[in-house]
């Protein structure tokens, strides 16, 4: 996209068009995929299978981290001017298989029933699922703060983190390489965290890995600014396998709260409510926070520890829904 030396201020108004086109089709496909995965395993498996639609988040921290460590190995200039364009491009490769994945997976067998169910009551389906939802919102609140914190413990290792221990005098390719080891890691983390929660229900899974994360935060600091490859990298690995607790079970979690008219739209408009909140404004007040007080990262990770305590109450403020029946109609 061409800067704001070149087409002035629409370079701004581009840039805000496309993340509203990205946030369409995230929320059209995570809340796809975690009900296609949840709703076709039934039984006492679905956080394990719903699991799976997150563990695409590491994976693909593991497949950027990798490229980008690659192409920062060019020279910096190459790597400013074009290096940076071609992991990208090589994303085309992901798009056409997903796009070939999507054209041959069948309705859920429980949205289905639900229709059946529904017909043979002869109820009418709202033309805006929205509206059901919203006039219960409790869900999507509660749904929303409960997993907040997960996502501003991940953008954090994403981005604040890394560039912490860039100021600490580590090399960019031995903290991406740190990242992408971590994040392999909790590619099985964060399925072991779905199957964990299968046996002992969503809520105490998402508990420990919140209070884990948050307790740990100071020491994780400590590692990241090191300077030392392996130290970094240890920090990496223990906040993802925490962060990955809260991850695993997080697509059944938000997903059950919601009965099958609404679902698709309650789980889809909880998880995006939670990535703004979390996600969105974190790496900003971070940046203010660490700017504000002349480098210091104790404000920063109280800001997170608070985050976690509103999450935890949030989470135990909602019901457990390990056992709730999916063939639910209303909300």
């Amino acid at each position: 996209m061409p800067g704001a030396a070149t087409i002035g201020g629409w370079a701004a108004v581009i840039l805000v068009l496309l993340r509203v086109a990205q946030g369409i089709a995230v929320g059209g496909e995570w809340g796809g995929a975690a009900l296609m995965a949840l709703e076709h395993s039934g039984g006492e498996k679905r956080g394990f299978a719903a699991s799976f639609v997150n563990a695409g988040a590491p994976s693909g921290a593991v497949l950027g981290s990798l490229m980008l460590g690659l192409f920062s190995l060019l020279p910096q200039e190459q790597f400013l001017s074009w290096g940076w364009r071609i992991p990208f491009l090589l994303s085309a490769v992901l798009l056409g298989l997903g796009l070939w994945v999507r054209s041959h997976v069948s309705e859920s067998p429980v949205f289905t029933a639900a229709l059946a169910q529904a017909h043979e009551q002869e109820q009418t389906r709202e033309s805006l699922p929205l509206l059901s939802v919203l006039r219960r919102p409790k869900a999507v609140i509660l749904t929303t703060l409960g997993v907040g914190a997960a996502f501003a413990f991940q953008v954090t290792m994403a981005t604040f983190a890394q560039a912490y221990a860039l100021q600490h005098g580590a090399s960019r390719p031995q903290v991406l390489l740190g990242f992408a080891v971590a994040s392999f890691l909790a590619i099985f983390g964060v399925l072991l965290a779905g199957r964990l929660s299968d046996r002992f229900g969503r809520r105490p899974v998402l508990v420990v890995g919140i209070v884990g994360w948050a307790a740990l935060a100071f020491p994780m600091f400590a590692l990241w600014g090191s300077g030392n490859a392996l130290l970094i990298t240890l920090g990496f690995v223990i906040g993802l396998q925490f962060q990955s607790l809260t991850y695993g079970p997080l697509g059944a979690f938000i997903s059950e709260q919601f009965g099958t008219k609404a679902r698709y739209t309650g789980a889809s408009l909880g998880y995006q409510l939670a990535t703004l909140l979390g996600g969105g404004f974190t790496p900003g007040i971070l940046a203010a926070l660490a700017r504000n007080s002349g480098g210091d990262v104790a404000p920063v990770a109280i800001f997170l520890i608070a985050m976690g305590v509103i999450s935890t109450i949030a989470v135990l403020a909602i019901r457990e829904g390990r056992h709730h029946d999916l063939l639910t109609v209303e909300h």
